[in-house]
């Protein structure tokens, strides 16, 4: 990365442009959009309470940490539906920026209450309340050499439209990397009743819905592999790791 980009990142904090421009949003996304932030927005404060989360935190962490080459000295990371950053807190060392997003506030207030109680400068972890999806081109003009998601990609209704937004976000050559639930192969029910408001796909995924959603994104080198597991309903559960390449030429 040349100088000049080190400079314009260390320097500058990205916030969220908005757009009430003629973008129209399906009725089933902006419920399901409008339920996660009110659920979030409540459930915030507790959302590090839970060792379990934790723990997946640092086993999905690991796994990103091994499937793209982290550079502590160049590296920049968006981190989407980053919550309060329990993975951001597992890639942080080994980035030189880490840029949280998330649609709701009081998980960017606890993100970035966290960041400060931790001594670290905001140039190398922050976060902002964004709608990714609502506008393109927001975040200043940022693009980024990984985006990570993890444990997020159920709650949207279309991951193909989520999945386009992201890539949108990397540089050519950048790599998108996603973590969420394997479908398992009975037909448990991985959420409970009083979650399905917020829950788009209830049965986690199987790899052909993520290959179809990252080729259409135009994504290359698609790999897909379990990342880690856990107990969810008193059911061990797995979840993988996607991971796809913006081969897209253009300006970084």
């Amino acid at each position: 990365m040349a100088a000049s980009e080190h400079h314009h990142v260390q320097h500058h904090t990205p916030h969220c442009s908005h757009s009430h421009g003629s973008h129209r949003v399906h009725e089933d996304h902006h419920n399901f959009k409008e339920s996660n932030k009110s659920y979030f927005n409540e459930h915030a404060h507790q959302y590090n309470d839970h060792p379990e989360a934790q723990e997946l935190a640092r086993r999905l962490g690991a796994a990103m940490l091994g499937a793209y080459p982290f550079d502590e000295d160049s590296t920049l990371v968006l981190d989407y539906a980053c919550g309060t950053g329990l993975i951001s807190k597992e890639l942080a060392s080994h980035v030189k920026c880490i840029v949280g997003v998330d649609i709701s506030q009081s998980m960017i207030d606890q993100y970035n209450q966290s960041v400060v109680n931790q001594g670290i400068p905001p140039e190398e972890m922050r976060a902002v309340c964004c709608d990714l999806t609502a506008a393109p081109d927001q975040l200043d003009g940022m693009k980024f050499d990984v985006v990570v998601c993890a444990s997020s990609y159920h709650h949207f209704p279309s991951i193909e439209d989520v999945t386009k937004v992201l890539a949108s976000y990397l540089k050519p050559g950048g790599s998108l990397l996603v973590a969420d639930l394997m479908k398992p192969s009975s037909a448990q029910e991985l959420f409970p009743s009083e979650g399905h408001h917020i829950v788009a796909h209830k049965g986690g995924f199987e790899e052909a819905d993520i290959r179809a959603a990252f080729e259409s994104a135009a994504l290359t080198d698609f790999a897909f592999v379990t990342a880690a597991t856990a107990k969810k309903q008193g059911h061990p559960v797995q979840f993988f790791l996607a991971s796809g390449t913006n081969d897209v030429n253009g300006e970084a």
